[in-house]
């Protein structure tokens, strides 16, 4: 009797019993590593809303000290050409923030770009060679060009946008995350100097077209539309389609610049005030409340339309 009660008490698991333990396991793996991967991400938007936060700030103290003006997204060194770089406007508020790692996205998955001109004016491609481009050594964030325009001369300062101009500073986005996709960023072109290279973060974005076309908004004259032309991309299928894995098709939308998707379904934005706030593409788009700006503000004030082209974006 005793040896039997033993042989039972010391009986391991069964064929059948180990395979249900382990499909249970799985099954509790399946369920958990995304909530836990989820959360993690959730950390990571706020984290982002965090640096863009810091980032609204600082600009907002520029603005102040500027007359009220934003900056401009960029402006040449030598008012003339890109040999000597960039101004860039992250270059403009950096001296209001206490960290350049805040420019940086923790879901970047490149890490942040690199300054368009990242080295002398020799175009050296030593690593020890300075930066041309007065910008920030990294990253992940661009302006929307109806705020900070890419007026490309220091001259044009007197056009750049004042905070009373803007309707609605609470609702209208100044700061975007940078597309995910290099050549959607790089545009047409490559790195000005390796070839290549890791991006034009110069570019700023937008979210208008000039008859469904490419809206530059590069200089002050192509603020100044004639005519009422100027029309929303209405949907997220049309922001989307503006850039592919293959990269930005000539001609093509400079929404393309700014990444949709980044957090969750979708990604942070600076607002003109300096608040910070996730949105789906599809939101910031509405035309009923779009939040690219309502009017070209740096140019003859002209109402952007609905796609109709028939009344005033809401």
């Amino acid at each position: 009797m005793f040896s039997n009660r033993s042989s039972s008490s010391t009986r391991g698991f069964t064929l059948i019993e180990l395979l249900v333990v382990i499909a249970i396991i799985a099954i509790l793996a399946a369920i958990l590593f995304p909530v836990f991967g989820r959360a993690r991400e959730n950390a990571r938007r706020s984290s982002c809303q965090s640096n863009m936060k810091q980032i609204g700030l600082g600009v907002m103290q520029y603005v102040q000290d500027y007359d009220e003006r934003y900056p401009q997204a960029y402006f040449y060194k030598n008012n003339a050409g890109d040999t000597q770089g960039y101004v860039h406007w992250s270059g403009s508020t950096r001296p209001y923030l206490k960290s350049e790692q805040i420019f940086v996205c923790p879901s970047d998955p490149l890490g942040g770009l690199l300054p368009t001109n990242p080295h002398d004016p020799t175009y050296s491609l030593a690593p020890s060679s300075p930066p041309r481009d007065a910008q920030v050594p990294r990253i992940s964030y661009t302006a929307n060009a109806l705020i900070m325009p890419r007026k490309r001369s220091s001259t044009d300062g007197p056009n750049t946008v004042n905070s009373a101009q803007i309707d609605d500073t609470a609702g209208v986005i100044m700061v975007a995350e940078f597309a995910n996709t290099i050549a959607c960023v790089n545009d047409t072109s490559t790195g000005q100097e390796t070839p290549g290279f890791k991006g034009k973060s110069h570019r700023p974005t937008h979210g208008i077209t000039n008859n469904g076309a490419q809206t530059n908004l590069q200089s002050v004259a192509d603020m100044q539309i004639p005519t009422p032309r100027a029309v929303t991309v209405t949907t997220a299928l049309q922001a989307k389609a503006a850039c592919t894995a293959a990269g930005y098709s000539g001609g093509g939308h400079h929404i393309s610049y700014a990444e949709y998707e980044k957090h969750l379904g979708g990604s942070n934005y600076a607002f003109a005030d300096g608040h910070v706030k996730w949105h789906r593409i599809e939101q910031t788009l509405n035309p009923n409340n779009f939040m690219w700006g309502k009017k070209l503000y740096t140019g003859n004030n002209q109402i952007i339309l609905k796609p109709t082209g028939s009344e005033p974006v809401g």
